[in-house]
């Protein structure tokens, strides 16, 4: 029986002779195919600077950095993400704090994060808000910087999902990654995200400082200052070893080629998904805002929580790998531990949890393969 997984890498022939010709090249790190690749990132989303590095995490680690994020200061991020969007605040000594999401959206509530920072303001220790572009569609990143930038607070964009995203304001139609609203925008490249480097991330900004503080910081902090032999370095700024390698970046350059042709098959298979549920009282389809375009990394249905767990199980014994995306972070041990977090603390986000599923989506899902996903979906639901 062939297994359906719910996300996977589409890599082609082309992908594996850029790849192929990277490996006979002189250079297999820090070599052109690292700038090649972050140039094409600026070319499609319009930021100015990226630094490609290895991954998503260490992209959201480097930036709280960079951001002169430590300890004593509050980051703010949506419950409802990978625990990295939190746990980089952890890297640095910062405390993570959460807002509830939306029930409509799943993204951070933008009325709780008004509420949140109105309460919080007399304090001044949030320092950065980390809004996730969660499943790829588009959180109203323009709004929440018109709340952050009253209180000086630094935004940065958590678009792992969202690679391909857009969004339209009342002068522009924007790329989620052009940082237009933010300080920032990470995005990740692991094999199952919308281009794939095998592991890999990057950080886009508009500010030079910010650029060249983690251009530093990729490279173990290592800067070579002018006027200096060509020999000499030093490292003023500890950093790390977050470096991509030139073959990584040689996929990265030829997955971007079809970037669009690749969402453009995200999107007809939910499509076809929501075309198939959307007359069933059961199933939640997932929302997409106007004036936004969605990558779709995640395709994310809600079911009554008591058969959620049920039809989970169902569709692995019938070779359909599913996924629960996510747990909510303050839910995991650690956060209850040292926080104090437990349940009821966001119930919109935990309600969200229990009712949650994630069916297969990759550019590669053939229909034969997402019907065989539809009917027997249908099939377990109607015989409930």
């Amino acid at each position: 029986m062939k297994h359906i997984s719910y996300g996977r890498q589409f890599i082609d022939r082309s992908d594996i002779k850029a790849v192929i010709a990277a490996l006979k090249s002189d250079w297999l790190t820090q070599g052109p195919k690292v700038k090649e690749f972050e140039n094409a990132l600026c070319k499609y989303t319009g930021a100015k600077y990226t630094v490609a590095v290895s991954s998503g995490t260490a992209a959201l680690h480097l930036s709280m950095i960079a951001l002169g994020i430590g300890r004593g200061d509050d980051t703010i991020t949506s419950p409802i993400t990978f625990s990295a969007s939190a746990n980089c605040a952890l890297y640095v000594g910062a405390t993570p704090k959460f807002v509830d999401i939306d029930d409509t959206t799943y993204h951070l509530d933008i009325e709780k994060l008004r509420d949140f920072l109105k309460i919080q303001s007399r304090r001044k220790r949030v320092k950065a808000v980390i809004p996730v572009h969660f499943m790829g569609t588009v959180i109203d990143i323009a709004e929440i910087k018109k709340i952050c930038d009253r209180y000086g607070i630094k935004i940065v964009e958590d678009a792992a999902h969202a690679l391909g995203s857009e969004y339209k304001t009342s002068r522009e139609r924007l790329k989620v990654g052009s940082s237009r609203h933010s300080d920032m925008t990470i995005f990740s490249f692991h094999p199952i995200k919308n281009i794939t480097t095998g592991e890999g991330g990057a950080v886009l900004t508009n500010t030079k400082k910010i650029y060249e503080s983690v251009l530093r910081l990729r490279h173990h902090g290592i800067s070579r200052p002018k006027n200096q032999a060509k020999w000499f370095y030093d490292i003023p700024q500890i950093g790390f070893n977050y470096r991509i390698t030139d073959f990584q970046c040689a996929l990265g350059i030829s997955q971007m080629k079809k970037l669009d042709k690749m969402i453009e098959a995200r999107r007809e298979l939910v499509s076809f998904y929501n075309g198939a549920f959307g007359s069933m009282e059961e199933i939640r389809l997932p929302y997409e805002a106007a004036n936004t375009k969605a990558a779709y990394h995640l395709y994310i249905i809600r079911v009554p929580a008591r058969q959620r767990n049920r039809l989970y199980d169902y569709l692995r014994s019938r070779g359909i790998f599913t996924q629960l995306n996510y747990i909510p972070v303050h839910l995991f041990s650690y956060y209850r531990n040292k926080f104090g977090y437990g349940r009821g603390d966001f119930p919109i986000a935990e309600k969200y949890f229990d009712e949650c599923l994630s069916l297969p989506l990759h550019a590669g899902l053939r229909k034969k393969y997402q019907k065989k996903v539809i009917d027997e979906t249908i099939k377990f639901l109607s015989h409930e």
